[in-house]
């Protein structure tokens, strides 16, 4: 394939393009935290329309499904076409109707909208993500990467915070929100440029020279959806934990949470400090925090002891993000990052349905949520353990072959 100079950048990327971009992947999340202090509120409002016990809880899980569907198709279409105008469009209509609930009170178009909205996110999370890979390589990448997922966990906490104030205003209060994408998008516009070194879309169709690594993406796919399925265990369950270890009142339980978030900027600068280390080392250190993380969770007997608990399972949740897709970015040639990235999301957002499942399902032969992360815990250190001799075993052979 030919590769064409555009001369579209006028200045290297900095810290502008890159807080630019990352404040871009996590509109997204945004999407789907902001909604859910209303709920209450939600089903008191919607009560008198049909089905609305099956359709309000819809608004929040719509566009979570959509960016799951949806985020290979729009990774292809980003390795296809302009990435930077993509991001630029998709951030526009998440910012028009994100909002646009604002002047609606039927709940169908409501979800209608956010379904559209979920569209754009699944074009945000594969795009941005991927114009960082672009943007940045090496040692820069892995640091972006890493402040990323540390800010995404900051700014998670203020935005479930900050819809819970504005929820006073009524169940529309955390919509505005949505607002803060109006500033990303003027940012987008102005401040960053299609990267340096990108194929041209007549080229496209010669592909022969660079094929999508199918085998390597499989690889990846399993390796996330697993991955992804231990590491929903923390933040869908640790509400249930600190509930059954004495906490009653929601904020006490928000507050646990909060604390125990801590640890995931923390794992994010374990990540960027380990960056250089083999790819199979840095597994090793994720399943093996996250495994003692589990397993102080699974014999906490108070609330202190399940925050601590908490704290060390999100160092090594904060790991992962960064470390999974710098490993992705790494592994796929320029030209199918977008899809790739795509299809991580899939896996990603598949092992977050995947991972509650298969909890209730152990916990109707255990009994007992802690005895099930009992032996989530155990089966994540032995994977640390196989990852570990694994490691070794690589390790010794590169060093015979020298």
């Amino acid at each position: 394939m030919v590769m064409h100079k555009v001369s579209a950048t006028p200045r290297e990327a900095g810290v502008v393009q890159a807080m630019l971009l990352m404040l871009a992947a996590l509109l997204p999340i945004m999407g789907t935290l902001t909604m859910l202090p209303v709920m209450p509120i939600l089903f008191g409002h919607f009560a008198a329309q049909p089905h609305a016990q099956l359709l309000v809880p819809m608004i929040i899980t719509l566009p979570a499904v959509s960016m799951a569907l949806l985020a290979p198709l729009a990774g292809m279409v980003g390795d296809r076409l302009s990435r930077r105008r993509l991001l630029i469009a998709a951030t526009g209509v998440y910012a028009v109707f994100g909002l646009l609930p604002v002047m609606l009170d039927d709940l169908h178009t409501i979800l209608l909208a956010r379904l559209v909205m979920g569209i754009a996110d699944a074009f945000i999370l594969t795009t941005a993500n991927a114009l960082i890979g672009d943007y940045f390589a090496g040692e820069a990448r892995s640091k972006w990467l890493a402040v990323q997922s540390g800010m995404g966990s900051v700014l998670s906490t203020l935005i479930v915070l900050g819809a819970g104030l504005l929820g006073t205003l009524g169940w529309y209060g955390p919509i505005y929100l949505y607002a803060l994408a109006i500033p990303v998008f003027i940012g987008l516009c102005l401040f960053t440029a299609e990267p340096a070194l990108r194929h041209r879309a007549d080229n496209i169709a010669d592909e022969k020279g660079v094929a999508f690594p199918r085998r390597k993406m499989a690889a990846i796919g399993l390796i996330t959806l697993g991955s992804a399925i231990l590491y929903f265990l923390e933040p869908l369950q640790i509400s249930l934990v600190f509930s059954q270890l004495g906490l009653t009142s929601s904020s006490q339980i928000g507050i646990a949470t909060a604390m125990a978030g801590v640890g995931v900027p923390l794992g994010a600068w374990l990540y960027g400090r380990s960056a250089k280390q083999r790819i199979d080392r840095q597994f090793l250190l994720f399943y093996a925090i996250f495994g003692f993380g589990l397993l102080f969770i699974a014999v906490a007997r108070n609330p202190l002891a399940g925050v601590a608990a908490g704290f060390v399972a999100q160092i090594g949740n904060g790991m992962l993000i960064p470390l999974m897709l710098a490993w992705m970015m790494k592994t796929l040639p320029a030209p199918h990052r977008a899809t790739g990235i795509g299809i991580w999301h899939t896996f990603f957002f598949l092992g977050m349905f995947i991972s509650p499942v298969l909890m209730n399902l152990l916990n109707g032969v255990t009994g007992s949520l802690q005895h099930s992360l009992l032996w989530f815990a155990l089966l994540t250190l032995a994977i640390a353990g196989m990852t570990g001799i694994a490691s070794a075993r690589m390790g010794g052979r590169r060093a015979l072959a020298r």
